[in-house]
């Protein structure tokens, strides 16, 4: 066996992947391990992980490929801060410290799980592992075409969008923007403002915008961009995080929006701070589409490709995806599970894999790593008890949704991405309007302005939503959202967000529980609500310890598994 490794560390999410003969067989996060969300630093676990699991050495391993090239990022940034001396030294600062205690001991923490000749080590530009991640998951039937990848991120090697190229096993550079000029850390600026975490509440922000009008817009627009499709720039001046490690946004967006917003205000969903908030998050919205759409249109004009990716940490944005992806110039578009940067992992290995003259990496599947091993059994035994066996608990599971009981789902694998996908997930009938506002409010205790997740089968969703033919595969992992027909049923409109979309789940796996229970229930019920399972603000689920201890947290009866219904013992 010949064994590839792909990382992802250092700044948040880190991650671990492994090819094997070329196939991607393995795809663990590190916070899957050590139960910190959004885990950075070194993913000395998961390596450990995968290392034991599959003897891994120098003798077997060809290549370990790191998702950047830190003393690129580094250099950049840092001849930024040295051009603001006066402004930045604290910035300076800290980018030293973290340059000395990061990536420039890869190679010496690699040595402490794999000891493996140096020259096996690959280093990758940052925005290429996320184009290649991205390709990975491209149609099959356009691994001979040329694609064009648009990488829209926060920053990475001091990059922060990038066009590429790539036919076969080849890839050009068409364009690139430097920092500090980014879309990913303007929308993460607003974030900050509007109270929530970055690298963690801008999928929050995403959700109050439907709550808001583009009042701002037009302010933005001419005063904070200067845009020059492919190019644009900010004003830094309304900006400080290309200045000091503390804060995002400068006193002038202060004096012009207001003092900084409180996230708790928010959660009222009333009174000014709320409105003030929903609308800059709509105008911050729109600017931010505007500017990936003009891009895009401007990429294929330029090369007459019309089958795209898109990747990057921006790529999250499942609103921007859906604007996207109506782009009519666009023959196809695929946007990766896991856009970011744990994602670039994968495309880090497939750098690797091609560089040796082979084909891209074809990924499949979305479910990686963890499942129930044998040790799990005793486990089991001893902290659930058995309610129906997977051959007879068709009946029950069917009368436990029915009844509106709140399931947590533990199947197979890990979701590869951010987001839950029926295998580590917490689900509802979608027509128990009681069950569905308990699982939102009462067990996840999330905001009243977040949107839910429904999950369907693909006709189901075809008859009720507005899905685009050009996505490839993307609704299975709920990488966009999606109006809602007028005949939408009045029923199922509590997992409809404000605006009348959702970001929906097309299970296509026939062999999932769930698929079969969607199938068995058509007509009754069509439409599951889909939520994290885990705690609000720990990663989730990964393994039947995880799945114990959330589901005493979450106050949950119920999980359904590979073989069988279980509930908590008392």
């Amino acid at each position: 066996m010949k064994y590839i490794l792909g990382v992802s560390g250092y700044f948040h999410d880190s991650s671990v992947c492994l090819l094997e003969n070329g196939q991607l067989i393995e795809f663990i996060k590190e916070e899957s391990l050590t139960r910190i969300k959004g885990s950075r630093g070194f993913p000395f676990r998961a390596l450990t992980f995968l290392a034991a699991k599959y003897g891994l050495s120098n003798d077997n391993v060809d290549h370990i490929a790191f998702y950047e090239k830190p003393l690129r990022g580094w250099a950049l940034t840092t001849y930024n801060s040295l051009a603001k001396p006066k402004r930045s030294f604290d910035l300076l600062r800290s980018q030293i410290k973290q340059f000395w205690s990061g990536p420039i001991h890869f190679a010496g923490e690699l040595k402490k799980v794999i000891r493996i000749n140096e020259n096996k080590l690959v280093f990758v530009p940052h925005h290429l592992s996320h184009a290649l991640t991205a390709l990975a998951f491209a149609p099959p039937q356009l691994k001979n075409n040329a694609l064009l990848h648009f990488v829209f991120d926060g920053v990475g090697d001091g990059n922060t969008t990038s066009i590429f190229r790539t036919q076969k096993n080849d890839a050009q550079v068409l364009f690139q923007q430097d920092f500090p000029h980014s879309l990913g850390l303007f929308y993460s600026a607003v974030t900050d403002y509007c109270g929530f975490l970055i690298n963690e509440g801008e999928y929050k922000l995403m959700a109050l915008a439907a709550f808001g009008k583009p009042v701002y817009y037009d302010f933005l627009r001419e005063h904070i961009f200067n845009i020059e499709v492919p190019k644009f720039e900010l004003d830094m001046s309304w900006f400080d995080y290309d200045v000091s490690p503390e804060r995002s946004f400068s006193d002038k967006w202060v004096n012009k929006f207001g003092p900084p917003i409180l996230e708790d205000e928010l959660n009222k969903m009333t009174g000014n701070s709320f409105q003030r908030a929903a609308d800059l998050a709509m105008s911050s919205q729109l600017i931010l589409e505007e500017i990936i759409n003009s891009t895009i249109e401007w990429g294929v004009e330029e090369t007459g490709v019309q089958n795209i990716t898109i990747s990057g940490g921006v790529a999250q944005n499942s609103l921007a995806m859906c604007s996207a992806s109506n782009i009519a110039s666009i023959a196809t578009l695929t946007i990766p599970p896991s856009p970011g940067d744990s994602g670039a992992a994968i495309g880090a290995a497939n750098f690797a894999k091609m560089m040796g003259g082979s084909e891209s990496v074809h990924c499949k599947e979305i479910f990686f790593g963890h499942s129930q091993l044998d040790h799990e059994s005793a486990f089991f035994q001893e902290m659930f008890c058995l309610e129906k066996s997977y051959s007879h608990m068709d009946e029950m599971l069917d009368d436990l949704i029915s009844s509106g009981e709140i399931i947590c789902c533990y199947f197979g694998g890990n979701e590869i991405g951010p987001r839950a996908l029926c295998n580590r997930s917490i689900i509802c009938a979608a027509n128990n309007k009681k069950s569905v506002q308990a699982l939102n409010l009462e067990i996840k205790k999330r905001e009243g302005f977040r949107p839910l997740a429904p999950v369907m089968l693909r006709p189901v969703a075809e008859a009720w939503f507005e899905i685009n033919q050009k996505v490839y595969d993307c609704y299975r992992w709920m990488a966009l959202t999606t109006m809602a027909k007028e005949k939408f049923p009045v029923k199922y409109k509590g997992v409809l967000h404000v605006d009348r979309t959702a970001r929906v789940q097309i299970l296509d796996d026939e062999m999932h529980p769930l698929y079969n229970f969607l199938k068995r229930n058509s007509g009754k019920i069509d439409m599951l609500v889909n939520t994290s399972f885990n705690v609000a603000g720990d990663p989730i689920v990964f393994d039947a310890i995880d799945c114990y201890v959330n589901m005493s947290r979450l106050g949950a009866t119920y999980v359904v598994t590979d073989n069988g219904l279980y509930s908590l013992r008392p």
